[in-house]
């Protein structure tokens, strides 16, 4: 159940939105079903981890409901960013996600919400540098953690 006004106004307004399917171009496809939500400053207090794995799970399953007979992928991440949670469809026969860094797939959903409720969201300092302290190091390469489910 989703208790934040916010989060239930965002499923209402993404629940039955069109799908384009277009099996030729992962691009189109992926760009034309993308959703990004990110909470004003004065909605941020009411949404939680709780809110957002409901939210995701009911998006799943009206998408599962919509698309039946079509072999797609649901699929959501964080883009720290623009501080969004982003969805969208890719059709299966693609036979992969639309990135062009490396992504780390899963479908543990709590993976995703913490990063962005949690680490972003609630978190005042997430996107600020850190401090330097003296000792160059290599940068940790960058995986993108990306939520994915087939649909229906």
């Amino acid at each position: 159940m989703i208790s934040s006004m916010v989060v239930g106004k965002w499923f209402d307004m993404a629940k039955d939105d069109a799908v384009e399917i277009d099996a030729a171009d992962i691009n189109h496809e992926a760009m034309s079903n993308m959703w990004r939500f990110s909470p004003t400053d004065e909605e941020t207090p009411e949404i939680t981890a709780a809110d957002m794995r409901a939210f995701i799970s009911k998006l799943v399953a009206a998408r599962s409901s919509a698309l039946a007979g079509e072999e797609m992928l649901f699929y959501c991440w964080h883009d720290a960013q623009c501080r969004q949670l982003r969805f969208s469809l890719v059709s299966r026969a693609h036979g992969r996600l639309p990135f062009r860094c490396e992504v780390r797939e899963t479908q543990d959903l709590a993976l995703i919400v913490d990063r962005v409720v949690d680490g972003d969201w609630h978190n005042e300092d997430y996107m600020q540098a850190p401090q330097e302290d003296g000792d160059a190091q290599e940068p940790a390469p960058f995986i993108l953690p990306v939520f994915v489910v087939p649909v229906p």
